[in-house]
């Protein structure tokens, strides 16, 4: 009896342990899931110079396969993003016919719980993102960003992704 007892405890605990441990993520401020909320660059020539009142998307080469996608508040107010999971961007590769051929949502995982992100006036969302290493024939490829809120604008701009 005192055998079953404290194998009940220890699996509660084990369960209780886990469940800490997957937390929110909120702690990890390096991961790529996390944006970055930052006042823009009123100089960065990415944006394409100044679109005052409208939310500006922009993508920007960081390294071979890495990039940035933000989407910078230049209205006169806050804009909030309601979300159904932990997916906050999504972004795919689509060949020279414009078929899709990766899609980064497909093959990601994502927490189903409800958030939001709230783009302060003048600030900018960002999300950094990785290629992963795909069997691609050399060429030009499009390179599709875009928000996923719950509903409203996801704010999609594109990009060349040259594979050699």
């Amino acid at each position: 009896m005192k055998n079953k007892f404290w194998l009940g405890a220890f699996l509660i605990l084990i369960t209780a342990l886990l469940l800490a441990a997957c937390g929110s993520g909120q702690g990890n401020e390096n991961s790529s899931d996390n944006p970055t909320t930052e006042e823009p660059d009123t100089n960065d020539e990415t944006t394409g110079g100044s679109t005052e009142g409208e939310m500006e998307p922009t993508i920007e080469q960081l390294q071979e396969d890495t990039y940035r996608y933000s989407l910078v508040n230049q209205t006169d107010e806050a804009h909030t993003f309601e979300f159904t999971s932990s997916q906050r961007y999504d972004f795919s590769l689509a060949n020279e016919n414009g078929e899709e051929v990766f899609l980064f949502s497909s093959v990601s995982s994502y927490l189903q719980a409800l958030g939001e992100e709230t783009v302060d006036q003048g600030d900018e969302l960002s999300y950094e993102f990785e290629i992963p290493p795909l069997e691609l024939e050399p060429g030009t490829y499009e390179l599709s960003a875009w928000l996923t809120p719950r509903q409203g604008e996801t704010y999609e701009v594109t990009t060349e992704h040259v594979v050699e």
